[in-house]
């Protein structure tokens, strides 16, 4: 069978600066080695960095998998120690780029194949990638094509062609609905989630057959709205968003001095475990300003699509009930994050790529602060989809 290639219209435009970068990959957290590499550094004859390998690399105890056998020792300042004065690596400067491991030769590409095609995406955790991805005016488009010629895929997904059908229906319809410039992203999140509670009373059987039919019905549902009537039937939640705010911006533990100084200026005179009152009146004042700003809005509709092409691969319902929770909690927490600050920091597309860049490389690759945003969810009698879809309007 023929294998074909999708990817975003972006991918082909990236390359890595280098030394040139403001926020190296290789700081700020761990950098797997996988196990093959990790043996070759440890046998390394070449005497002009054979030693130096031998004393930076170390097992990773903790790793699941072959990909996360070692890891690269860090220094004070979180910065890998094979990094030189400018910033380089002095593994590909002494051995050439086919000695990095496959984390190093990787990212911040992610490669992944889903029956017989392969994937190819970039994660805005990478400053020049996050311009790449978050600057596109008009949304992100993708090319599908004959897959010529593949490296490291750190995946293999294999679908039945009822479930790869069903998949692709769903993402299709996630995709579509977020670029659906009509309505705010609010709106478009909400939609998404009322089809997830409906797929979810289906059975599995039932899902598989309707979910092409019930994705067009949503998306009609779009067309035929009014702008945000759908959004106006529903009640706010503040004390769901100042719990939110207070973990994510004044609890949660990173190495990012500049993630914490925005964490920590967001809602700075506000006492976020105790004045609910203080916080939707800051919220009701600064919302407009949040609305009206297209660098926001299409920043943060590039953000989520990109999101769901890279993060999105399940066909179970459970796993879609955690992937709108997934969506929404990033969402939100972004959204706070910017509203928060959206008082004393320019709103622009350079400032904002920032921020969504920080976010990523200090939140997103970090499970603890997305398991303790479902637990905060999960404090209330509904479930989590219904939570999550309470969480949208401010």
């Amino acid at each position: 069978m023929q294998k074909t290639e999708l990817k975003p219209s972006y991918y082909d435009q990236f390359a890595c600066i280098g030394g040139a970068c403001e926020d190296t990959c290789c700081a700020g957290w761990r950098i797997d080695i996988d196990k093959k590499s990790y043996q070759k550094y440890k046998n390394e004859k070449n005497l002009a960095i054979k030693d130096v390998l031998k004393k930076n690399i170390q097992r990773n105890r903790q790793g699941q998998t072959d990909l996360q056998y070692g890891k690269f020792k860090l220094d004070t300042d979180e910065k890998c120690t094979m990094l030189d004065e400018e910033n380089l690596c002095t593994i590909q400067k002494t051995l050439g780029e086919k000695a990095l491991c496959h984390t190093c030769t990787v990212y911040p590409r992610q490669n992944i194949q889903i029956n017989q095609t392969f994937e190819k995406s970039l994660d805005t955790s990478c400053p020049e990638a996050a311009r790449l991805i978050l600057l596109n005016k008009e949304g992100i488009d993708f090319i599908e094509d004959e897959a010529i010629q593949h490296t490291s895929y750190i995946e293999h997904v294999e679908k039945t062609e009822i479930e790869y059908q069903y998949f692709w229906d769903n993402r299709i319809f996630f995709i579509s609905a977020l670029q659906h410039r009509k309505h705010s992203i609010e709106t478009r999140l909400l939609v998404i989630g009322l089809y997830i509670k409906k797929i979810e009373n289906l059975s599995i059987k039932e899902r598989m057959k309707q979910s092409s039919y019930l994705s067009t019905h949503y998306l009609d549902l779009l067309n035929q709205l009014e702008e945000d009537e759908l959004l106006a039937t529903f009640q706010t939640y503040p004390l769901i968003q100042t719990k939110l705010a207070h973990y994510f911006l004044k609890e949660f533990n990173t190495d990012s001095a500049y993630f914490k100084e925005i964490a920590t200026s967001a809602f700075n005179s506000i006492d976020l475990l105790e004045d609910i009152i203080a916080f939707s009146e800051f919220i009701n004042t600064y919302k407009k300003d949040y609305q009206n700003n297209s660098d926001i809005q299409i920043i943060l509709e590039n953000y989520l699509v990109n999101l769901v092409f890279t993060k999105y691969f399940e066909s179970e319902a459970k796993t879609n009930i955690h992937f709108f929770s997934y969506l929404v909690i990033h969402f939100s927490l972004l959204r706070l994050l910017i509203i928060g600050n959206i008082n004393h920091i320019d709103m622009n597309s350079q400032s904002l790529v920032k921020i969504v860049q920080k976010f990523t490389k200090a939140c997103s690759h970090s499970s603890i602060y997305f398991d303790e945003a479902v637990n905060i969810l999960s404090e209330k009698e509904f479930s989590i989809a219904s939570q999550a879809i309470h969480l949208l309007k401010i």
